[in-house]
């Protein structure tokens, strides 16, 4: 049933969408928070159409943009693919708003990543096999998690070398390495980017399953996984110098393995894992499925999946570096679903010319 708050007035819309600007947003502050009217995320980022959704959710979209939130939720659908906000999306009054945090560190990058500032192109990925040597990571009838982030990480440097990147594995062996060496590592190179591979696993629901991936959590909001702030969410990490360019390689890859492979979607999270926030380059942690999921454990320990899941990675990686050398957005799930060339050619030409 719908409900009042869903709903925005025809006025208050109506006014939102002739009167606004970039300087114009209504800042609310409750409880110690400051808050945006949803009305006027409408108007700013050109959402004409407004359509309540069950259970307590709103769509916002335009031709080229969409955004669902949920009252009472952190999970937002922004373009058509999962998005956790670092505070619920609340209702005051009979209007929905968001956290001004969520404004700035989500939806601004997640709508227009092409206006994110600080971009430095790359030309060295840093690929992270997730465990190895005593610590096996996940189990599956097949293998361990270990081997299986090896094996791709192999894959997926394999193709980035075709493209002509410089690739840095901070393992390839079945060895240890410590976390923080890991992150070391990657802070050791030039111009690079920093892409941790894993595979997930749960205990207490074998049914779980699909793709996740995630970035630094933004100073001052909790992490995914919890809800209330703590004391060293307000800290300062090293990974937050790069908040946004993670987010947006984040973006970049979730898109392109969500809308190529079409796995569950379980969206992109935000993490203070110890490769995540001691790594100064713009950073991931991919976590490629549940071997805790039998029908998933089998499709990982598949090659020909691996294959595709590598090339999914890839494609993300060229997306996010097409976007920091050119401008351009990354493509969306709906348009790697439809073929659809993002700019006229440019990663085409690349790989004619690199025989890829």
């Amino acid at each position: 049933m719908l409900r009042r708050f869903l709903f925005f007035p025809f006025t208050v819309l109506h006014l939102a969408l002739i009167g606004a600007s970039a300087q114009d947003w209504q800042v609310k502050p409750i409880s110690g928070r400051d808050y945006v009217p949803i009305s006027e995320v409408a108007t700013f980022y050109e959402l004409p159409e407004v359509v309540p959704q069950p259970e307590k959710a709103l769509l916002l979209r335009s031709a080229q943009r969409e955004l669902i939130v949920t009252t009472d939720s952190r999970l937002a659908r922004i373009n058509g693919i999962q998005h956790w906000l670092a505070f619920p999306v609340i209702s005051q009054g009979g209007n929905l708003l968001i956290s001004r945090m969520d404004l700035g560190k989500t939806l601004e990058p997640a709508l227009r990543p092409e206006r994110i500032s600080g971009f430095t192109p790359f030309s060295t990925v840093v690929l992270d096999a997730g465990h190895g040597g005593y610590d096996r990571g996940a189990a599956s009838p097949y293998a361990y998690e270990k081997d299986f982030t090896l094996d791709l990480a192999r894959r997926v440097r394999d193709l980035l070398r075709k493209r002509g990147l410089n690739v840095v594995l901070t393992r390839n062996s079945d060895t240890f390495v410590p976390l923080e060496t890991r992150a070391a590592i990657a802070n050791r190179q030039r111009n690079a980017i920093f892409v941790s591979l894993h595979f997930n696993s749960t205990d207490t629901n074998p049914a779980a399953n699909g793709l996740e991936i995630f970035c630094t959590t933004p100073r001052g909001a909790p992490s995914t996984d919890y809800g209330n702030l703590r004391t060293r969410d307000m800290v300062a990490e090293k990974g937050n110098l790069s908040d946004l360019q993670s987010f947006a390689l984040a973006c970049a890859i979730q898109h392109s393995i969500i809308g190529k492979n079409q796995p569950f979607d379980r969206g992109v999270k935000r993490s203070r894992f110890a490769v995540l926030r001691l790594t100064e380059c713009p950073s991931v942690l991919v976590e490629g499925g549940f071997l805790s999921n039998a029908p998933e454990a089998r499709s990982v320990a598949s090659a020909p999946w691996r294959d595709k899941l590598a090339a999914a990675i890839v494609d993300g990686i060229w997306g996010y570096r097409l976007l920091t050398e050119k401008g351009v957005a990354p493509k969306l799930a709906s348009e790697y679903r439809a073929g659809t060339p993002k700019t006229p050619n440019i990663s085409q030409k690349f790989e004619q010319s690199t025989g890829n």
